[in-house]
């Protein structure tokens, strides 16, 4: 995880414009290790959610079975 000071590194990075926010999803790593960071910005407002890398695979079930259960 990003710690005070740390310096992270960008593996793999995209852009997303949806309605009027543009999201940005980041693997990223620093001494801590690898991590997904997704960025909103909106209404000039910046708001960040990290994901650990271990938890990468959980996160990516419970959006699978949230997306199958809304019939998205």
């Amino acid at each position: 995880m990003k710690r005070e000071g740390a310096r992270s590194r960008v593996i793999s990075s995209d852009k997303l414009h949806i309605e009027n926010k543009t999201i940005f999803v980041d693997l990223k790593e620093n001494d801590g290790g690898r991590f997904l960071q997704i960025a909103e910005i909106s209404n000039d407002r910046r708001s960040t959610v990290v994901i650990p890398h271990s938890g990468l695979d959980s996160f990516l079930e419970s959006i699978q079975k949230i997306t199958r259960n809304s019939n998205l």
